[in-house]
């Protein structure tokens, strides 16, 4: 499950030249799909984890994350359920949704909470290649510290940079963005494949 609230950050941001920019793009994603690598580094560890995959969402809560590499996995909810997929041992881990919360996630991912509300805006850096914005919770949440959005000069997301309070740093790279598509009928099902072994906590 960390994997996936790691990686929810990545959900709902779009093209923005300032924090109120964001904030109002924000307003406007129904749905989102996205080719990513994700860059996990531990603190106790001398190489990142790094993950290829496609991610997609649905405003109100619904997700899909398909990991290709290093292995197959599958991360969807429906909103209310959440479903954690290993191809290698066919295994699905099923799970409520509100057993899995943060703050950061719902205002930035469910999109159930203003932007504003959960986050302050504490800084900007210029770069060669554009600008990236710095954010920190201002509300109690048991995994983020700061995060760093980085945008192109013509205001294209090119990765966020999530730091954690134990010392994890997670980079995302966007490789394709594609937002307010029609998504399939059974693209958000929570459905584990037929002979799956199933394991509800």
């Amino acid at each position: 499950m960390k994997a996936f609230t790691l990686f929810l950050f990545l959900a709902c941001f779009a093209f923005s030249q300032t924090f109120e920019d964001l904030r109002k793009r924000l307003e406007d994603i129904k749905t989102l799909r996205v080719v990513f690598v994700q860059t996990v580094q531990y603190s106790w560890a001398s190489k990142p984890e790094v993950s290829k995959g496609i991610f997609y969402a649905q405003k109100g809560g619904r997700f899909r994350i398909e990991y290709e590499q290093p292995e197959k996995m599958l991360i969807v909810s429906d909103g209310f359920q959440v479903m954690v997929y290993s191809q290698k041992d066919r295994t699905a881990i099923i799970d409520r949704v509100d057993r899995n919360t943060s703050p950061v996630v719902e205002a930035l991912f469910l999109i159930s909470k203003p932007i504003s509300e959960v986050f302050d805006f504490i800084g900007e850096m210029e770069t060669s290649k554009g600008k990236v914005f710095i954010l920190k919770p201002k509300v109690k949440d048991n995994y983020f510290s700061r995060v760093f959005l980085e945008v192109s000069h013509r205001g294209e997301m090119k990765s966020i940079k999530v730091e954690e309070k134990e010392g994890i740093t997670t980079i995302i790279d966007f490789i394709s963005m594609f937002s307010n598509f029609t998504p399939s009928e059974n693209l958000f099902q929570v459905k584990a494949p037929e002979g799956s072994k199933i394991i509800k906590p």
